[in-house]
């Protein structure tokens, strides 16, 4: 970037000045109460994006008494409960009038707001003069990438004549550690003023709502054929299918595992190159418009009770064509039950139509993409090229295209340099400075910018490292480099904030004790070893950022029994999955507990914790001495030669990436 932001110490020291400028010291009542509300000040300007402060957390330690403005007159008279619940209700509401709308308004006014590629969830504070001239120049550039017509007002006039709703899109900026990442937002109907309010929600929605349901059949057409995305995958349950099938083709041919080169791609301006003549080819051959398919979409809610006792609802649509069509409800739910692992869960039939055909469809995405339009300043430009990044159609629009190019293009090609030289149809062309290669490319035209790793085993690619000698698969923390777990962690902190502490370390447990780290198919024992240590370490490093977070000084050592159950409970429940996910594997009859016994999990737990806590010793010193009795125990339950292994997979040469973890 080319400026850096002020520190949240600076914005802070910022609002502090304002604050005593505008508050009498009469209002606050004491310096403690001031400094009381400056330090909630402080903590909600660093805290993350979707982090909240609580009004208990605002009234908490705040004294009442001290604002002679609450009093009826002068002298320690006695006062009665429920009037002292009416002045601690009357400062409750200046307290929250000053944060939710003085101070708030305050940091909107003079501070641009948002949060960045590489931090996670921290927020970031630029003074509004400095982020005018960053984007003016993220603007600029994204001119020079992308294809914009700036439209006349008789342009304007022309589109809004059309049936179709004419949306604008606004240009916003997410910053990168070398740059501005334009992000788009459908903002609402071009030429606003020229409706009433009514009119234009009801043209949004009836845009919405076409694009969703495109959305959603585009997702069916690439469910019931397969071959749509070639070789696209989506998330990490994707890749563990394909991943899988692969490395146990390569296993069941015997002999010992033959050499792989390979090869990490990053296409450049992805989104922003794609011809629109060449993408709604690829889309017509999707839905078929000439076929004129009717397709059944039925809208539907599903509420379930979370873990931590609250009602979740989620809407959902389901597209089918009178093919596999199922007008009885129970049927449909029987269905979703046994393909989404729908438990706990009551669903709500909202709607049923037949309104969408293919050639409708494919009506709205033709003049979705030929009137894709930017509101950027007080002008509208019309997107000659390329998919504007942020809509719910884009990432599926994208895998689409770049199938059809894989399909039509690359199947079965052994030339060198293919991808190298570009793809002009597709409108591809490779980022030199972004690929690598794991064997020498300096004798291919093209590929001498390449990042070559001749001698390399670990292959990084999407958040994963590939061991190209064994096919086994390891997580990627260098993400984690030089960020705050703080700011990756959403932590609301009420007067339950224990118990959302453990329920939120639960679900983001589960989500890294994913199968491609855990399956014993794939991965040897060490590796899986590995893999759930570092599982481990992380978990430790939430657990403090949590503890850091806790209201009401709330610290570790006034209840240390609940902590240590969460350190239990989170070894407890990582082998719980890993059994689930290895049900089947055996070693003679002794199964996935002779070869990984549960005291295997404690240990590499409880020693996780250990170096992680032993940092902050003054916080944790009641729970560091019964981590170590836990392991001196566990460790003679277990054979010596598990216990070498156990030793090297916690040796901390393999964990340096999280030594640049910022807390």
């Amino acid at each position: 970037m080319p400026t850096h932001p002020p520190s949240h110490w600076q914005v802070y020291m910022f609002v502090r000045e304002c604050l005593d400028k505008v508050i009498p010291a009469e209002l606050w009542g004491s310096n403690h109460n001031k400094c009381r509300f400056l330090k909630n000040v402080k903590v909600f300007i660093s805290r993350g994006k979707f982090a909240k402060l609580s009004l208990q957390e605002l009234m908490w330690r705040m004294r009442v008494n001290d604002c002679m403005w609450l009093r009826l007159g002068k002298g320690g008279h006695f006062v009665p409960a429920d009037e002292h619940c009416f002045r601690e209700e009357l400062l409750a509401k200046f307290l929250y009038w000053l944060m939710d709308t003085y101070v708030v308004e305050l940091l909107r006014s003079f501070f641009y707001i948002t949060e960045t590629m590489f931090q996670k969830n921290m927020l970031f504070y630029y003074r509004k003069l400095i982020w005018g001239k960053l984007q003016n120049i993220g603007i600029r550039n994204h001119f020079v990438k992308v294809q914009l017509r700036p439209l006349s007002s008789e342009e304007i006039e022309t589109i809004r004549q059309k049936k179709f709703v004419p949306v604008a899109s606004k240009l916003r900026f997410i910053p990168k550690p070398n740059g501005l990442r334009p992000i788009v937002k459908v903002s609402g109907v071009v030429e606003p003023q020229a409706l009433s309010r009514e009119s234009r929600e009801k043209k949004m929605n009836h845009y919405n709502t076409q694009l969703k349901n495109l959305f959603s059949v585009l997702n069916y057409e690439r469910t019931i054929n397969a071959s749509f995305m070639g070789s696209s995958v989506f998330g990490k349950d994707d890749i563990y299918k394909t991943w899988k099938q692969f490395v146990t083709k390569v296993l069941e041919s015997g002999g010992e595992i033959p050499p792989f080169y390979c090869v990490k791609a990053d296409v450049s301006k992805a989104y922003d190159a794609i011809p629109h003549k060449k993408l709604v080819e690829v889309i017509s051959r999707v839905l078929k418009p000439e076929k004129r398919t009717v397709y059944c979409i039925r809208r539907y809610a599903v509420i379930m009770i979370t873990p931590s006792g609250k009602a979740k609802r989620l809407y959902r649509r389901h597209v089918s064509t009178f093919k596999d069509f199922m007008p009885d409800m129970k049927q449909f739910v029987s269905q979703l039950q046994e393909n989404a692992s729908l438990q706990n869960a009551i669903v709500v039939e909202q709607s049923l139509t037949f309104n969408e055909t293919s050639s409708s469809l494919f009506n709205f995405f033709l003049q979705m993409i030929h009137n894709s339009i930017l509101e950027i300043g007080n002008r509208y430009y019309l997107q000659c090229c390329g998919i504007p990044q942020g809509s719910i159609l884009s990432t599926l629009l994208c895998s689409l295209f770049y199938g059809d190019m894989e399909n039509k293009l690359l199947s079965g090609i052994q030339q060198d340099g293919t991808l190298a030289t570009g793809i002009p149809e597709y409108g591809l062309l490779i980022n030199p400075n972004k690929t690598v290669v794991n064997f020498p490319v300096d004798d291919i035209p093209g590929c001498s910018k390449f990042k070559q790793l001749p001698d390399c085993r670990l292959i990084p690619w999407c958040g994963l490292l590939l061991d190209v000698k064994t096919l086994e698969v390891y997580c990627d923390y260098s993400s984690y480099t030089c960020t705050s777990i703080r700011s990756s962690l959403s932590f609301n902190s009420s007067r339950t904030a224990g118990k959302n502490m453990k329920y939120k370390l639960s679900a983001v447990l589960k989500l890294k004790c994913h199968s491609l780290f855990l399956d014993l198919q794939i991965n040897s024992l060490r590796t899986v070893l590995i893999n759930i240590y570092k599982i481990f370490l992380l978990q430790a490093y939430r657990f403090h950022a949590c503890v850091l977070q806790l209201p009401f000084n709330q610290q570790v050592r006034k209840n240390p029994h609940f902590f240590l159950r969460i350190i239990s409970q989170t070894a407890s429940c990582c082998y719980a999955i890993l059994k689930t996910i290895n049900t089947g594997i055996a070693e003679g009859n002794k199964g996935v507990s002779g070869i990984f016994p549960i005291q295997v999990a404690e240990w590499l737990c409880y020693h996780a914790f250990t170096v992680k806590l032993s940092n902050h010793k003054a916080v944790y010193k009641c729970l560091l001495t019964p981590l170590k009795v836990c392991k001196m125990q566990l460790i003679r339950k277990i054979p010596e030669d598990t216990v070498a292994l156990l030793e090297a997979v916690a040796d901390t040469s393999l964990c340096q990436d999280f030594k640049a973890i910022l807390d």
